[in-house]
């Protein structure tokens, strides 16, 4: 590669990095352009970025920004997605690909400047939705409520003799 392509490879993954608001980054192996299609398709889909790039460009554009702690994940073959909305998003359209492709892991990853390790990564991709989050947060807010006036109701249909 040239420099001057190699810088400009560094100034547009800057670009990204400034603009991201979270980054993971992804050890793949073996991956089949069809396959890479998918993934890159299921990455738009999140509203995320996928980029390959050389491990050392990497490294040199993330200096200086909220993601250097990924600068030791770059090693082997790496591939950086980034986002500036739903990071819980872009994990589950990762790690749905990662189920059909074994061969390929999360590394490490940052949200909100701090540093995620695979295990981590994963726990969040397997979250559920926030939909369904909030449909369970709303349930256990009203569960107590509807208890008590089951009991209420029962105490008075026993005082009335029903």
């Amino acid at each position: 590669m040239e420099k001057t392509k190699k810088y400009a490879e560094v100034a547009v993954l800057k670009d990204t990095f400034s603009t991201a608001t979270s980054a993971v980054v992804i050890q793949f192996k073996g991956l089949v352009v069809d396959k890479d299609t998918a993934f890159r398709k299921g990455i738009r889909e999140s509203k995320a970025q996928y980029r390959v790039s050389k491990n050392t460009l990497l490294r040199l554009a993330v200096k200086d920004t909220s993601f250097e702690a990924l600068g030791g994940s770059f090693k082997g073959s790496s591939a950086i997605a980034t986002t500036t909305t739903d990071v819980v998003a872009m994990a589950k359209a990762i790690n749905s690909f990662l189920k059909d492709n074994p061969a390929a892991t999360f590394k490490a990853g940052v949200m909100d400047g701090k540093l995620f390790d695979a295990k981590q990564l994963q726990v969040l991709a397997e979250l559920p939705s926030r939909d369904v989050l909030i449909a369970k947060l709303l349930f256990l807010m009203q569960y107590p409520i509807s208890g008590l006036a089951v009991a209420l109701d029962g105490i008075r249909k026993q005082k009335a003799g029903e």
